[in-house]
Parts: structure tokens; sequence; C-alpha cells
């Protein structure tokens, strides 16, 4: 049904759809992107045709979908500000780091979602599932460069999202999540040292996505004591959240540039400069 839908909006027939769907894996360029930190990640980027279909499923199902409120990457009117703003009141701060994030999140892991969710999906038969992985995944799995990943990402970390949720509520503690990023904050001592190993069996353990597991190189524990940031952002011993130095140059660097910008980065640029309505206004334009 689903993939009649597309057929129809697109203009293509069903029988494209699903013999493209069965060679999407090689409709790639795959190229480096330096990290800011150092190092690089690899960028699968999709041919026209393949992010066409990509784009459709993002429109039509997967923005349709649930997300849970603590996820606040890649959502529209959530900013980096809105993440560090939960933690900004709290003494004592915990980020950990999920390892591989797109990578670890599997076509089986979108099976079983779609599964455990019949509701979401009426009318869908096994066809259509067959497509949807084989479209939005590249050799099974979700890859940094398809405009599906973001959002699928979120959808399929609902269960883990709920399930951190209700293990925080318990300790007085608060959560988000950026991406691949996990923050706690609290204003009570030593509770985020017990809570790690906590947070590190529900990523890892039975909760889609299955294959999620956390980076402990990236851990980190902060307090008032110390410099605290989330997502970039500094978290004053005042309780307010400020825009730290190297963001600050990034976002200048950005704007003595916003001209020759895309507009993708435009609408980037929009995100790191939430307290400015102006400059929101001026660069979400293009």
């Amino acid at each position: 049904m689903i993939v009649e839908r597309m057929a129809a909006d697109l203009g293509i027939t069903p029988q494209f759809i699903h013999h493209f769907a069965r060679g999407a894996s090689h409709a790639y360029k795959s190229y480096p992107l330096r990290k800011r930190g150092g190092g690089s990640r690899t960028i699968e980027h999709p041919s026209k045709q393949l992010k066409a279909l990509q784009r459709w499923f993002l429109h039509y199902v997967i923005e349709l979908l649930p997300v849970h409120p603590v996820a606040m990457a890649y959502r529209k009117n959530v900013t980096i500000l809105d993440n560090a703003r939960v933690h900004s009141n709290s003494k004592f701060l915990l980020r950990m780091d999920c390892e591989n994030f797109f990578p670890s999140i599997t076509e089986d892991d979108l099976i079983r979602y779609i599964l455990y969710h019949p509701d979401l999906f009426t009318g869908w038969d096994p066809s259509d599932v067959q497509v949807f992985c084989k479209i939005v995944c590249r050799g099974g799995r979700l890859t940094i460069g398809a405009p599906t990943s973001p959002a699928l990402s979120n959808v399929i970390c609902f269960d883990m999202d709920a399930t951190l949720v209700d293990l925080c509520s318990k300790r007085t503690v608060n959560y988000t999540r950026y991406a691949d990023d996990l923050f706690f904050s609290t204003s009570t001592p030593n509770i985020l040292k017990v809570l790690e190993a906590e947070v590190t069996q529900v990523v890892e353990g039975p909760n889609l996505p299955i294959g999620l597991k956390i980076n402990s190189s990236k851990t980190r524990h902060s307090s008032r004591r110390g410099a605290r940031r989330a997502t970039g952002i500094v978290l004053g011993s005042d309780g307010k959240p400020y825009i730290g130095r190297s963001l600050k140059r990034r976002i200048r660097s950005l704007i003595h540039k916003v001209d020759s910008l895309t507009p993708k980065a435009r609408r980037s640029l929009a995100g790191l400069v939430p307290m400015h309505q102006g400059l929101i206004r001026t660069f979400s334009t293009a």
C-alpha cells in the first residue's frame, strides 16, 4: 500500500521502486569528513533518485512517528540551548556517548519497531516493510548522510529514552539526549557515579536499538567547581546557560560568510543563534 502511494505521488511505477530498493545500497558516494575535534567520519551521500525516495519516506512516514520529548536533536524549533537549559540549575553533570550511533541502528531494529507498533503502519505488507528498510538503510544500517537517518534515530530510541527517564525520575535526575550524547544532571552528590553503570546497562540492554554501545572513553563527570558544558553551551555557576568562547567564535565566523552559505548551512546557523530572534529569521530564509 505505501509503495503504491509513493509511486503515485512521485509519478513512477511500484515496479521501479521495488527494483530500485533491491540495489539501493549501491546508490551512494562515500567520502571522509574531518571532525572539529580531530579525526574523520565517513559520509555516505545518496544519489538524487535515492534521496528523493528517502525524503518522501521522511515527510510522509518518519516525521509522523512519535519521538520522546527528551530527544533534543533533529527536531524543529528545539535547539542546543533548550538542551542546556534542562541541566543549567543542577550542580553535577554527566555526559555519556553512544559509539558509532547511526550505523549501530540496523534494519533489524526497524523491522522490530514496525512489528511492535502495527497501529503506526496500518496497511503495510511485508513488501512495504522491505522497501522501506532497503531505502533508508545501506548494508542493513543507518548511514551518516541519508536525510532519513537523524529522524529515524530519534524514533527508534523512543523506548530507550523512556526507560532512562523512568530510571532518572526515581533519583531526581534530569535526562536529555542530543543525538548520540546522553546528558544527566542533579544537585545531589554521588548519584551520577552510581547512575553511570545503570545507564550503560539500559543502553546496551534489550531496548531498541539493540546494538548500541557506550563509548566509555568519552564519559565525563563535571560540577560547578569546574567547567560544565552541554552541546557546546557553558552551564554557569549562576544556573544560567552561556555560549562558550569556541562556539561564539564559530558563530561569528559563520555570520561573516553567511552570503556564501548553502541553505542547509544557514538553517544550521539559525539553530546556533537561538537567543537572537532577528538572526533566526534572517538566517532561516533561503
